[in-house]
C-alpha cells in the first residue's frame, strides 16, 4: 500500500506535483491525483486493498474524417516499439502473461489502453510494454499496410483492399443494428467529430496516407495529452519511479524544450471541445435512410426519436439523466417503455435505448420492425406519452423500483467482460476528457441521495426534467431507418470502383513488390526475449494447493409430500445482496420440447402471473428485486475416478435445466420470494398479444446478433454432431434456434401457450434443486423462510430423465438446404450463407477429454495457436479481425474459429496447415514456459461472490472434483517441451480422423458443402 502520508495537496514527489488528494469511501479507495511538472502527463490513483491492480493510458484522439486514424493508430502502436521491436508484443504477451484483462479500445474522441493482474511483476511487465508501445511504437510502413490498408492480388488475379482494420469494418457495416444505432448520433451531433466513425469507414480508410498515420500519432500521442488512471494496492510511489524512470526521462530527452503551463492545458482543452462540441439544431431534424440487409423490406424499418441533453459537468448532472431513464424505461411496465410495446408501430423496442454519454448525453428509445410511412407516429407518440406523464405525474412505484435498481448496482461488485475497475476508470477518464472536475465525477451513494432528497422535497421536480430535457428540447431527431439489399449492392459497387481508382494510381508491379515486403515483415522470426515473464515455479509452492476451493454445502430441505430437495447453500461476501437459483429438469421432457425452451426461459417470467399481468407483473419485480429471469442450462460432465462416487450418489449431475433466478437486497427478501414463488406457481401463458410481442423480439434478437457474432454460430454449429450436449446447445442458442424462433414467432400464438404450459406441468413434476447464494449469516437468519419458499412451490425431490438419445437431437438440428456442385464431406460441412461484407470459419474436432492425462496440455496448444500462429496466418497475413482456437476442457472438444474474416474459406484450409505446422516445431524451454503461463492466466482470473456462487453451482451440477482441478493445473504447470510438441501432433492426428467444418458469409461457389440461407 501506498504511503499516503507523503501525498499532500501541493507537495511534490519525483517530479509529480499532486493536485489533490479525496476518500472515496464507496469505493474504499483514497484517490491521489498528480500532474508531472515537466511534460504535463497526469495521474489518477485508487489506492485500496485490492490485489488486482490495473493501469490505463488514455489520450484524446479526436478525428474529424471518417479514415479511421485513431482506430489505425490503436492497432498500430501495440505492434512494436522502441524497446520491444517485435511484430506483435501484444500477442506475445497475451500468450505469456498471467494478466487479468489486456485490451484497448478506440471510442469516438479518445483512445483508451488498460490491462490488469494480480502479480505485481507482472503488473509492471504490461505496464513497460503498453508505455513502450504507446510513446515509441515503430509505426513502419508495413505496419500501416497491414492494419490499414493495402491492394492485394489473390490467385485469380483479382485485385481487392485488404488491411485488419479495414475487413473489422466491413463486418460493422455488415451489421444492420450496428449501421442503424449510429444514424441518430451522426446526424444529430452535426460540425462535430460524431459526424464521421472513429473507427473508419471502409469506403474512406483507403484514403488515409502514411504521413497523416505517422502525424496523428505525433499530434496526439503526447504526455500532455495523456491521463494515466491507477487501481490497486501497489503503492503509488512505486509506479511513479516506474513511469518516471522508464519513460518520462526518456519523453523529457524526446522534447527538451516543452515545459508544461496551464496555458498548454486551456489550449488542447479548448481545441478538443472545439472538435467534440455540435451545432445547435434550429428545426426539428427527419432523417431517412438505409441500412444492410438480406431483402428489401420497408416494413421493418427501425426508427429512432432521439435527443440531445446536452453536457453533464458533474456526477449529479449524469444522477439526473440516469434516474429519469430508469423512470421511463426501467422495465416492460415504465410508462415509456409499456406505450412503445404496446403501440403496435413496430415489432419490438429498438436495440440501443436509452443514454449514450458522449460530450453531450443523447437519450434514444425507438421501435424496430416499424411499418412502411409510421415514423412520424413514432414520434407523436412518443410525445404523447411525455406530456401525459408531466401532465399526471410520475407514479411513485416507478420512482421506488428505479431506486431499487440503483441501490443494487451500487451493491453488486460486477466484472462486466473485465476487473470492476475498469468500469470505475471511465467517470475520471471522461472528466479529464472534457475538462471537468476529477473529484466530482464518481457516482457515489451521496450523488443518488441528493437527487433522492430533491424528488422528495421538490413537487414536481423530475416532471420539471422532462419538460427541460425532451418536451422543450428542440435538439432531437427522428430517424427512419430501411433494411436493404441495395445498401450492401451499392457499397459494394463503391468499393469495386475505389479498387479500380487505387489500381490506376500504381502498377501491378509495385502492388506485388509491396505486398513481397510485407509478408517478407510478417514472416520474419521475432527473438521475444526482450519480453520478461513469468516462470510456473514461482506458482508451485510445496504443500499448497494451486486450485481454487468454494463453500458450497449440499443439504436437503422438506419439500412437496415430505420429499428431500437438494438444497446447495453458498456463503459468499455479496455485499448485502442475495441470489436465488431453482432449477427443473429439463432433460424428463421429449426431444421434440427442446426446440421451445429459449423462447419458454424468454417468456415464462414475461407475461404476467397471478392477478397480475405483463406490466403490472414488471413492476412489482423492479419495486421489490433486481430481477426474475430463466435460463436454460446444459452442459457436459466428465466421467473421471475422482467424482465416479459423486455421480453414483448424487443424481443430479449430468443433467439438463431451466433455472429460475432471483436478485434481491436482503432487506426485501421476503417480499422478493413471494413475488418469485407467485411466478413458478402462477404464470400465465393466456394473454396471446404479449406471447407473440415475445416470440417476435426474440427472433429479431437472435437475427441481429448473427452477423456480430457470426464465429460463435459456426462453433456451435461445426460441434453438434460431437455430443448430446453440444446438439442441445445448438438447438437452443445456435442456427438451429433462428430457424425454429421464426417458425415460433408466425405459429398461432395459442399453440406456443399450449406447448409453454405443457413444458411448466412437466418440468415442475420432475422435482428440482435451489440454490442461495447469500453472506452466511443472511442465510442463517433466513433459513425458515427459505425451507417455507421451498414448499410453497411445490418443489420435490429430483425425477429420472427421459432417456433422448444423440441421433434424435442431432436430427433435429439438420437443416435444409441447397446442395452445391460438390458432395459434403462426410463430416457434414456446411455454408451458411448470410447478407455480409465478411464472413466467419468454425471447425471442431474431438480430442481428450477433461481428467484424462494430457488434457492440460492440449488447453496449452489451443492458447499458443490463438496467440500466435493463428494469430499470424489468419489475422496478421489474411486480414481477418480475429482468430480462435480453443478446447472446451470438459469434453476435449477443439474449437477453430475465425472472426469477420474476407476469405472465410481459406481460412478452413488455414487451420489444418497451422496444426502441420506446429507439430513440426521444437519448443525452448523458456517457449515452452510462456505458453504454459499464459495458459495459466485463464485460471486466476479473480471472481465476484456473484460468480463464485455460479461456479460453484457448476460444479456441483456436473459433477467437476477438486482433485481433478488441481491434477490438471498442475500438469499444465509442470509442461515440458517435449509434452507440449507431442500436444500438437496428438491434434493433428485427432483432427484427421473427422472433424467438422462450417462457414458463415456471403454466398459464393468456391466451396463445397451445404448451403443453407439464413432468414436474415
Amino acid at each position: 500500500m501506498s504511503d499516503i502520508k507523503i501525498f499532500e495537496k501541493g507537495s511534490e514527489y519525483n517530479g509529480f506535483c499532486v493536485l489533490n488528494v479525496f476518500e472515496l469511501k464507496d469505493y474504499h479507495s483514497t484517490a491521489i491525483y498528480l500532474r508531472h511538472k515537466k511534460t504535463g502527463l497526469e495521474v489518477l490513483h485508487l489506492v485500496n486493498d485490492e490485489t488486482e491492480n490495473l493501469f490505463s493510458f488514455t489520450f484524446r484522439t479526436p478525428n474529424p474524417e471518417g479514415n479511421g486514424a485513431a482506430h489505425i493508430m490503436e492497432h498500430s502502436v501495440l505492434c512494436g516499439s522502441e524497446r520491444y521491436p517485435l511484430k506483435d508484443p501484444f500477442t506475445q504477451l497475451s500468450n505469456q502473461s498471467v494478466k487479468t484483462y489486456l485490451n484497448a479500445a478506440t471510442y469516438a474522441d479518445k483512445t483508451v489502453y488498460p490491462a490488469s493482474s494480480t502479480v505485481e511483476a507482472d503488473y509492471f511487465n504490461l505496464m513497460s510494454v503498453y508505455a513502450d508501445a504507446v510513446f515509441f511504437p515503430r509505426l513502419s510502413p508495413e505496419i500501416f499496410a497491414q492494419e490499414a490498408h493495402r491492394l492485394e492480388i489473390d490467385g485469380d488475379g483479382k485485385t481487392s483492399i485488404q488491411g485488419v482494420v479495414y475487413n473489422e469494418m466491413k463486418g460493422v457495416y455488415s451489421s444492420f443494428e450496428s449501421v442503424a444505432m449510429d444514424v441518430p448520433v451522426r446526424n444529430l451531433l452535426k460540425n462535430s467529430i460524431y459526424e464521421e466513425d472513429s473507427g473508419g469507414d471502409p469506403l474512406k480508410i483507403p484514403f488515409l496516407t502514411y504521413e497523416e498515420y505517422r502525424n496523428f500519432h505525433k499530434k496526439w500521442y503526447r504526455p500532455e495529452n495523456c491521463f494515466v488512471f491507477l487501481y490497486g494496492n501497489i503503492p503509488t510511489e512505486k509506479q511513479l519511479d516506474f513511469l518516471q524512470k522508464n519513460f518520462l526521462t526518456r519523453l523529457e530527452e524526446k522534447n527538451p524544450d516543452f515545459e508544461w503551463t496551464d496555458d498548454i492545458r486551456n489550449s488542447i482543452l479548448k481545441t478538443h471541445l472545439e472538435y467534440v462540441t455540435p451545432k445547435k439544431l434550429e428545426t426539428e431534424l427527419f432523417v431517412k435512410t438505409t441500412g444492410p440487409s438480406g431483402e428489401e423490406n420497408e416494413k421493418k424499418s427501425t426508427v429512432y426519436v432521439t435527443w440531445d441533453l446536452g453536457e453533464s459537468k458533474d456526477a449529479e448532472q449524469n444522477m439526473e439523466k440516469i434516474f429519469l431513464t430508469g423512470v421511463l424505461l426501467n422495465h416492460d411496465g415504465s410508462p415509456l417503455q409499456k406505450a412503445l410495446v404496446e403501440s403496435e408501430l413496430g415489432e419490438d423496442t429498438a436495440p440501443g435505448m436509452g443514454l449514450d454519454g458522449l460530450f453531450h448525453t443523447l437519450f434514444t428509445v425507438g421501435l424496430r420492425g416499424v411499418k412502411k410511412n409510421s415514423a412520424e407516429k413514432v414520434k407523436e407518440l412518443v410525445f404523447a406519452t411525455l406530456n401525459k406523464i408531466v401532465e399526471n405525474g410520475i407514479d411513485k412505484d416507478d420512482i421506488d423500483s428505479t431506486l431499487m435498481g440503483l441501490e443494487i448496482s451500487h451493491r453488486e461488485i460486477e466484472r462486466n467482460n473485465g476487473p470492476f475497475a475498469k468500469s470505475l476508470m471511465m467517470a475520471p477518464i471522461n472528466a479529464w476528457l472534457y475538462g471537468n472536475k476529477i473529484e466530482d465525477s464518481f457516482r457515489l451513494r451521496s450523488v443518488l441521495e441528493k437527487v433522492r432528497q430533491k424528488i422528495q422535497n421538490k413537487k414536481g421536480y423530475l416532471e420539471e426534467l422532462i419538460e427541460k430535457f425532451f418536451l422543450e428540447n428542440k435538439n432531437f431527431a427522428v430517424c427512419e431507418i430501411v433494411p436493404s439489399k441495395k445498401y450492401t449492392t451499392e457499397r459494394t459497387r463503391q468499393e469495386n470502383a475505389l479498387v479500380n481508382e487505387l489500381v490506376q494510381k500504381t502498377s501491378l508491379e509495385a502492388i506485388k513488390k509491396e505486398n513481397a515486403e510485407l509478408h517478407a515483415f510478417q514472416s520474419k522470426k521475432d527473438d521475444t526475449s526482450c519480453l520478461p515473464h513469468l516462470r510456473p515455479c514461482d506458482f508451485i509452492i510445496e504443500g499448497k494447493r494451486i486450485s481454487d476451493s468454494y463453500s458450497l454445502k449440499i443439504k436437503t430441505l422438506e419439500g412437496k409430500d415430505n420429499s428431500s430437495v437438494d438444497y446447495f447453500e453458498s456463503g459468499e461476501n455479496t455485499n448485502g445482496v442475495t441470489y436465488v437459483d431453482v432449477g427443473f429438469p429439463a432433460d424428463v421432457l421429449s426431444s421434440d420440447k427442446y426446440k421451445y425452451l429459449s423462447l419458454f426461459a424468454e417468456t415464462v417470467c414475461d407475461c404476467g402471473w397471478g392477478k397480475l399481468d405483463w406490466s403490472e407483473a414488471a413492476a412489482e419485480t423492479a419495486l421489490y428485486t433486481g430481477g426474475i429471469t430463466c435460463s436454460v442450462l446444459t452442459s457436459e460432465t466428465p466421467f473421471t475416478k475422482n467424482n465416479a462416487d459423486f455421480r453414483k450418489k448424487h443424481n443430479f449431475t449430468a443433467r439438463d435445466w431451466v433455472v429460475f433466478k432471483l436478485k434481491v437486497i436482503d432487506e426485501k427478501l421476503k417480499e422478493g420470494l413471494g413475488l418469485f414463488a407467485d411466478n413458478i406457481n402462477n404464470v400465465d401463458f393466456s394473454d396471446y398479444k404479449r406471447l407473440k410481442d415475445i416470440a417476435v423480439e426474440t427472433r429479431n434478437d437472435f437475427d441481429s446478433s448473427v452477423v456480430p457474432a457470426g464465429h460463435q454460430y459456426a462453433m456451435l454449429r461445426s460441434l453438434r454432431k460431437t455430443s448430446r450436449v453440444s446438439a442441445v446447445d445448438e438447438i437452443l442458442n445456435g442456427l438451429t434456434q433462428i430457424f425454429c424462433l421464426h417458425e415460433l414467432a408466425e405459429a398461432d400464438p395459442k399453440n406456443n401457450s399450449a406447448v409453454f404450459n405443457e413444458i411448466l406441468r412437466q418440468i415442475k413434476a420432475g422435482g428440482g434443486f435451489i440454490h442461495v447464494t447469500a453472506e452466511p449469516e443472511t442465510i442463517e437468519k433466513n433459513k425458515e423462510l427459505i425451507a417455507g419458499f421451498v414448499k410453497s412451490i411445490g418443489l420435490c425431490a429430483l425425477k429420472s430423465p427421459k432417456e433422448n438419445s444423440l441421433e434424435e437431437f442431432v436430427k433435429l438440428t439438420e437443416l435444409d438446404g441447397k446442395k452445391s456442385l460438390e458432395n459434403s464431406g462426410d463430416a457434414g460441412d456446411e455454408k451458411i450463407v448470410i447478407p455480409s461484407l465478411v464472413g466467419f470459419a468454425g471447425e471442431a474436432f474431438k480430442t481428450i477429454a477433461y481428467g484424462q492425462k494430457g488434457n492440460a496440455i492440449l488447453e496449452i496448444c489451443c492458447h499458443w495457436l490463438s496467440n500466435i500462429l493463428l494469430w499470424e496466418k489468419v489475422r496478421t497475413i489474411g486480414g481477418a479481425y480475429g482468430a480462435f482456437c480453443d478446447i472446451d476442457s470438459t469434453t476435449g472438444n477443439v474449437l477453430f474459429a475465425s472472426y469477420r474474416d474476407p476469405t472465410p474459406q481459406k481460412t478452413a484450409d488455414v487451420f489444418e496447415n497451422c496444426l502441420k505446422e506446429a507439430a513440426l516445431m521444437d519448443f525452448s524451454q523458456d517457449e515452452t514456459e510462456k505458453a504454459v503461463m499464459g495458459t495459466y492466466s485463464h485460471f486466476v482470473v479473480p471472481k465476484t461472490p456473484r460468480a463464485r456462487g455460479n461456479i460453484e453451482l457448476l460444479r456441483t451440477l456436473y459433477a467437476i472434483d477438486d482433485d481433478d482441478r488441481e491434477n490438471k493445473l498442475l500438469e499444465l504447470l509442470h509442461c515440458t517441451p517435449e509434452e507440449l510438441k507431442k500436444g500438437f501432433n496428438e491434434l493433428l492426428e485427432f483432427s484427421k480422423k473427422i472433424k467438422y467444418r462450417v462457414i458463415i458469409g456471403p454466398e459464393n461457389d468456391d466451396l463445397s458443402g451445404e448451403k443453407i440461407f439464413l432468414p436474415l
